[in-house]
């Protein structure tokens, strides 16, 4: 394994460099490498879906958003249908193959649900890809990045919101190890949330009445909100304390949140019966929600300069309650949202779609790496320019054979904790995706 993989580094390292000399000629004239140009932030917004956000940008909500647009190419997302479980759907993301070859196709494993580990990776994620042309790379809270292993870069597993109450943290949460102790003081107490934070997604005027009567609702709002809380606190440390070439932040948020609460901002929709009572003090949890990432998202960008590339996208989007009763990944629809601001591609371009499998190959031709060809997904080309299709073009032909030869080494074991494997069960029985 050892041999291959070295030998994997140098020819991919190899090949960028020359992929970086042939692609960055303009009008037949070689140019100088810039070496911002291969800078790319990521902001995932798990479940976000154009049905919800465009009537709120025509309300005048969400203006980062708004404002992200004007400077992207946009436009929806395919996923697959009806396989829309986001540990699955993430992988698919970020290595650029089906399930099958990744290896993740569930979020628990055997008649005991374990929940699945990082050890079920079989391909590598663009974090490996990029890491072998030298480039670095800062991700928290991917699904199924437990325990966390080692990057060229920082990663900070899913498992950090998990096991408050133990003694230490477990052991491999964070990639260096050296880090841990500065994340876990970033990891934010949901019974912290004071009702200044909390009041503004609810419509009243006083949370302890509410929080007496309706206490599981006010308890998944401080989960979810906690654990997403913590990431961007996480975040906003690395970005303070170092430059990566590929920022990988991530919201699970809008998805729980939206499978929590959705119901009260559909209340006629999939056969409820709720008291009114509670419909109108909840019904705009799943907009106030997402008022909150917009600010985020504006706040993230933020930490960049203007023109660093950058993608908004969201693994699937979110129909609600469905008729049946089905909830869960039911309750997902196949299609998403991405965005892409790049040199590459027109400035508010609006595009039809592309498909989920063809996300990876656009990050990588982003960074100034060509796909693999048994990449079944091909580079965005709706709405490039003509010298970013010239550049797509070059890449699609100098295709690499496999990154699969860089599939991660055997990595730490982690450490199992029934307690926390416990947590994590209730957590997605709440939301409908095991029983």
């Amino acid at each position: 394994m050892g041999n291959i993989r070295q030998d994997w580094i140098i020819r991919v390292f190899l090949l960028n460099m020359a992929m970086m000399i042939l692609l960055t000629g303009c009008g037949g004239q070689e140019q100088p490498v810039d070496p911002e140009a291969r800078k790319l932030l990521v902001i995932g917004i798990d479940s976000a879906d154009w049905r919800l956000l465009k009537p709120m940008l025509d309300e005048g909500r969400l203006p980062n958003l708004k404002a992200f647009m004007a400077q992207s190419n946009h436009g929806r997302m395919k996923t697959f249908f009806p396989l829309e479980k986001s540990p699955v759907l993430w992988a698919s993301i970020v290595t650029g193959v089906k399930p099958e070859v990744h290896g993740i196709n569930n979020f628990v494993k055997g008649s005991g649900q374990k929940p699945v580990s990082g050890s079920a990776w079989y391909a590598p994620a663009l974090w490996d890809m990029i890491g072998a042309a030298g480039l670095s790379t800062a991700v928290a809270g991917m699904w199924t990045t437990y325990p966390a292993r080692p990057i060229d870069g920082v990663m900070v597993s899913d498992y950090l919101p998990y096991g408050r109450r133990r003694d230490k943290p477990l052991a491999n949460l964070v990639y260096p190890d050296s880090l841990t102790d500065r994340v876990v003081a970033l990891r934010v107490d949901p019974d912290s949330l004071t009702t200044e934070v909390l009041l503004p997604y609810l419509n009243a005027d006083d949370l302890a009445p509410i929080e007496a009567k309706y206490p599981r609702s006010i308890q998944k709002l401080r989960d979810i909100l906690a654990a997403d809380m913590g990431y961007f606190a996480v975040m906003r440390m690395l970005a303070e304390t170092g430059d990566f070439d590929l920022f990988f932040f991530y919201l699970r948020g809008p998805d729980m949140i939206s499978h929590h609460f959705y119901k009260y901002l559909m209340p006629d929709r999939g056969n409820l019966r709720i008291d009114p009572e509670e419909v109108a003090v909840f019904k705009d949890v799943v907009k106030r929600y997402y008022d909150w990432s917009d600010e985020v998202t504006g706040e993230v960008l933020s930490w960049f300069p203007p023109d660093r590339q950058a993608v908004v996208l969201s693994d699937h989007g979110f129909y609600g309650p469905r008729a049946s009763g089905d909830k869960g990944t039911a309750e997902h629809s196949e299609w998403g949202i991405f965005l892409v601001r790049s040199p590459m591609y027109e400035v508010g371009h609006e595009f039809g779609h592309l498909e989920l499998l063809d996300i990876c190959p656009t990050f990588l031709a982003l960074m100034g790496m060509p796909p693999a060809r048994d990449m079944p997904g091909r580079i965005l080309t709706d709405g490039a320019t003509g010298p970013g299709l010239k550049r797509i073009e070059k890449m699609e032909r100098q295709r690499v054979d496999s990154y699969l030869g860089l599939r991660p080494a055997v990595g730490p074991e982690g450490e199992r904790d029934e307690g926390v494997d416990e947590e994590i069960r209730k957590q997605l029985r709440s939301l409908g995706y095991i029983k």
